[in-house]
């Protein structure tokens, strides 16, 4: 296996290894920083097939209204579905539309999030334009995303540890330092009452050990193993 291969094999599974506590906990802290009520109307950019949606439905009752955008049609259409499961249908809207082209009005929302998607556009800044436009005045824009030149990880191959920038660098989502720069992004769009939440994701023990695989580590060590990466929740009110 070469160098490369050996990262991307880490990085991929450090992905996917055991994130439904901490996403849970991500989501209270993301619905807590929009400062959601009963009754509000609400926007989830890159909602994919749409569980933080409900999430968000649930935080504003009956009597609000959730609409989640997603550039992908086929997650769309599994959230869709997801929400008539859910029996919450007739106030959970789901469209396949463009981050940096919302197809709402100017201050349309009481309040707007993005989880985890900036670090795949092209175009961050733009679609964090549209985010804030579509807010209204008074209301709240969460965005929570990645910081993945956080990775580390414990491993006996140092030349993976130092090449683990590099990789993120160069091969990871389009743009790896979104994180990083998310604070930039509220502070020259006026927003107010900025805040920043640092949430380590980590694994250790046997589901850290699961990111290396076999060629990485043998499996004896695993009870020692541990591997970490931040997410930032930044949030600001709309003047």
């Amino acid at each position: 296996m070469s160098d490369i291969d050996g990262i991307s094999q880490v990085t991929s599974a450090f992905d996917d290894a055991k994130r439904s506590r901490f996403l849970v906990d991500t989501q209270r802290c993301s619905i807590e920083s929009m400062s959601l009520e009963p009754g509000l109307r609400v926007l989830d950019v890159g909602c994919g097939t749409g569980a933080g949606t409900l999430a968000l439905a649930a935080a504003v009752g009956a009597a609000g209204v959730v609409c989640g955008v997603d550039y992908d049609s086929a997650r769309i259409s599994e959230a869709r579905q997801c929400s008539l499961h859910d029996s919450v249908n007739s106030r959970v809207f789901y469209h396949q539309a463009n981050a940096v082209a919302l197809p709402w009005p100017d201050d349309y929302f009481n309040a707007s999030r993005s989880d985890r998607v900036f670090q795949h556009m092209l175009e961050p800044a733009r679609a964090f334009e549209e985010l804030v436009r579509v807010t209204q005045p008074g209301g709240r824009v969460v965005v929570i995303d990645g910081d993945w030149e956080t990775l580390s990880i414990d491993t006996d191959d140092l030349n993976i540890d130092l090449r683990l920038p590099y990789f993120q660098a160069t091969l990871r989502p389009q743009n790896t330092q979104s994180g990083q720069c998310l604070l930039q992004l509220f502070a020259r769009s006026g927003l107010r009452d900025v805040t920043l939440n640092v949430r380590p994701v980590f694994e250790s023990g046997a589901d850290a050990a699961w990111c290396w695989q076999q060629s990485l580590t043998p499996a004896a060590d695993a009870d020692g193993r541990y591997a970490s990466a931040n997410v930032l929740v930044v949030s600001g009110r709309k003047s």
